[in-house]
């Protein structure tokens, strides 16, 4: 049985309309426990001018955003006004704790590098005896040559002029640590105008993905496949997607087109192609008349189909 995971806050940064996690907690707990991905878009320090390989922060979807609100767990922050008037208003007590959270996390990377370098030399040392081993069997087999005695002339030698210059050790660069988050200096509580939801509870792909979510899957763009949304069954780590998902009204007409081209595009890259839709709730509040409803889902149940080209 699996310990209780204790509840946290996420913060999203709000940044020029987008929605963005720094802190890697944050990433790693919102996609182990409630399967959201995001999507990296920030750049390897080590590899800038690449764009193969990317870091935090990572960017949420509109859609994602809203689901962590609405479940309690994250909260939306205006990144220009409150990142900088909190920064503005921390006392002295706070800026020192967070000089020394700092230098904690200096402290730690040094020792996670000088005990990489213990591990280094005891490698070369340990291929260093192995190496030894052969060449004192070889120096104990006397040669021929060897037992001839020497002359006068052989034994008297040039004085050593050579100097030996002691080697200065060598400069280590201690690790300098860039923090990807102000979390330690910065209060963690929420403000007033955070908790606002960052899209309407009526978005209609939030309705769609909220309802698949809940039952377990998880979600990363779909534009490749040309859909809104491809979806896996489990981590995608673990997984490939098994369709590729668009979103449309009740009463909305699908075109034809649209069926065929994703049908057959699906089915090419071995997906089906699911299309959803919430059924609307009945006028004057009055209990739905279908078989289950969906308590995460208010309005009405969301129906969904799945589509597989057949050959004609």
């Amino acid at each position: 049985m699996t310990a209780p995971v204790a509840q946290r806050r996420v913060r999203i940064s709000r940044v020029a309309g987008r929605f963005l996690v720094f802190d890697i907690d944050d990433v790693v707990y919102i996609r182990r426990h409630h399967g959201i991905c995001a999507v990296l878009t920030g750049t390897m320090p080590q590899n800038p001018t690449q764009n193969l390989f990317l870091g935090l922060p990572v960017e949420l979807q509109a859609e994602e955003a809203q689901l962590l609100v609405d479940k309690g767990v994250g909260y939306v922050a205006d990144e220009l006004s409150e990142h900088l008037s909190l920064l503005t208003s921390a006392d002295d007590t706070a800026r020192k704790a967070y000089l020394q959270h700092l230098k904690q996390l200096r402290r730690n990377a040094q020792l996670a590098f000088e005990e990489e370098k213990a591990n280094i030399q005891a490698k070369h040392q340990a291929k260093r005896k192995v190496a030894a081993k052969p060449a004192k069997a070889a120096e104990g087999e006397p040669s021929s040559s060897s037992t001839k005695p020497a002359t006068d002339s052989e034994s008297t030698s040039l004085p050593d002029t050579t100097c030996v210059v002691p080697k200065s050790p060598p400069k280590e660069s201690l690790p300098a640590i860039t923090p990807t988050t102000s979390s330690a200096l910065i209060s963690v509580t929420p403000s007033a105008a955070a908790t606002e939801p960052p899209v309407p509870s009526s978005s209609p792909s939030y309705l769609l993905y909220r309802f698949l979510n809940s039952r377990g899957y998880y979600f990363t763009p779909g534009l490749r496949f040309g859909g809104d949304w491809s979806v896996y069954p489990g981590d995608p780590f673990r997984y490939h997607a098994h369709y590729l998902a668009n979103y449309y009204g009740w009463n909305e007409e699908i075109p034809m087109l649209d069926l065929v081209t994703s049908g057959r595009l699906g089915t090419a890259v071995k997906k089906g192609f699911l299309f959803g839709a919430q059924k609307p709730s009945p006028a004057g509040g009055e209990v739905s008349d279908t078989p289950k409803q969906d308590s995460a889902n208010q309005g009405g149940e969301v129906r969904v189909f799945c589509i597989e080209w057949a050959g004609m």
